[in-house]
């Protein structure tokens, strides 16, 4: 019996020795990412570090469901652990479904409407702001909902979007606008900027394949400028084959 209890003890010794959660570090960009973190966290769980790790895998669903984070535990050593929470940045905002949603360069996209809990950069609006179609380019059947909070894998594919901002991105006109507007129109790509400069507006229609080898940026900024000094509002219709079409607004 003396040698059961003896070994029992050994057991218990060796699981809190090997078991045992050594360190625990947490990065969090802000208080309020930390307070949210020991919201989750039993205490018993930091005891040992089987337990805690079977716990953190459901702390980014926790987290994500009310603030637009990223978040990253990792192991360092037997019992040695770091969690890192960071806001998300945004890289597109888009007005899709009747709300606007922030999307991150690496697919995770949230609803600015939920961020006023956080009161950071996250919640910020990026110009231009993107009209989506309700049914544009969805990768999954997520539906979202205006009241729908958290972090979410965007199923708006960015791809076209992308393209649009590598080939125009930096030519004043682009950085003028307030909003692009995007659909398809017979098959193809059809792009609207909306330009507010002072007294003046401007309606910017570009469809890039009819324009093939050409320069279209660089068009546009030729015409765009030489009407800023002629003032009044404008059209600019780039959807015709190898020409620019203007009309007043």
């Amino acid at each position: 019996m003396l040698a059961i209890l003896t070994g029992a003890v050994l057991r218990t010794v060796d699981y809190k020795i090997w078991f045992a959660l050594s360190n625990y570090t947490i990065e969090a960009e802000s208080p309020i990412l930390e307070r949210r973190l020991w919201l989750f966290f039993p205490k018993d769980c930091l005891k040992f570090w089987p337990s805690f790790i079977k716990r953190s895998e459901g702390l980014s669903e926790f987290l994500e469901r009310d603030l637009p984070v990223s978040v990253k535990t990792e192991m360092h050593g037997l019992g040695n652990f770091i969690t890192r929470i960071k806001w998300l940045t945004p890289w597109l905002t888009i007005e899709w479904q009747g709300e606007l949603w922030n999307i991150s360069r690496d697919g995770k996209m949230w609803a600015l409407n939920q961020e006023d809990i956080s009161g950071t950069i996250s919640s910020n609006k990026i110009n231009p702001i993107w009209k989506i179609p309700d049914g544009a380019n969805q990768e999954n059947d997520i539906h979202f909902k205006a009241s729908l909070s958290g972090v979410f894998k965007s199923p708006i594919s960015t791809g076209v979007m992308t393209d649009f901002l590598e080939e125009f991105r930096g030519y004043g006109w682009f950085e003028a606008a307030d909003r692009i507007a995007w659909e398809r129109r017979a098959g193809l790509d059809l792009f609207v900027l909306y330009i507010s400069n002072g007294g003046q507006n401007f309606e910017i229609l570009i469809q890039r394949e009819k324009y093939s080898g050409q320069n279209l940026g660089e068009i546009i900024s030729e015409v765009y400028n030489r009407l800023l000094n002629e003032g009044g509002s404008h059209t600019i219709d780039a959807t015709y084959e190898g020409k620019i079409v203007l009309r007043n607004l």
